[in-house]
């Protein structure tokens, strides 16, 4: 079994019920052990449509990374999120795999740690509570130290937990 993180958002239709439809199918196939509050944030990297619910899940899973992703692109699919898709569009769920255990993969198809995380404060400060000790295992540096280096940079934002 691999630790695993996967980030989750969603900014299209009923988004805290895609959230949990999410969850409810990645616990096919994953155990979860922790799931951070979720927050709402405004669209970044010019994401289009409204304000995002986003989070964090950490889990158990044997599936390989590939399969994985693809269980993931899978869960996507089923929740609404069209194929292909446009950079920036509307999403009704996203799930990224952030970690997967210790491992740093670069294919044509996926590239984890997730390469954008580093600086998006609406990754970071879930992970950070739920998993503040974790080490990033492609820089050996603490997700305390991104969180804190965000938070000087200026990149913390004030972001509104809510409910689900």
């Amino acid at each position: 079994m691999e630790r695993v993180y996967i980030a989750i958002g969603s900014n299209k239709g009923k988004r805290e019920e895609n959230i949990i439809k999410a969850l409810k199918r990645m616990e096919e196939t994953i155990t979860i052990k922790k799931i951070s509050s979720f927050f709402i944030t405004p669209p970044e990297e010019g994401a289009k449509g409204g304000f995002f619910i986003n989070g964090v899940m950490e889990g158990e899973t044997s599936l390989s990374p590939l399969r994985l992703f693809s269980f993931l692109q899978e869960v996507e699919k089923d929740i609404g999120r069209p194929f292909p898709h446009k950079k920036g569009d509307e999403r009704e769920i996203d799930l990224d795999i952030i970690f997967y255990g210790d491992r740093v993969i670069k294919t044509d198809r996926i590239s984890i740690p997730h390469p954008g995380y580093r600086r998006r404060y609406f990754v970071v400060f879930p992970l950070y509570e739920i998993a503040p000790y974790v080490k990033d295992p492609e820089t050996k540096e603490g997700i305390s130290d991104i969180y804190r280096r965000l938070v000087k940079d200026g990149s913390g934002r004030k972001n509104r937990r809510c409910k689900t």
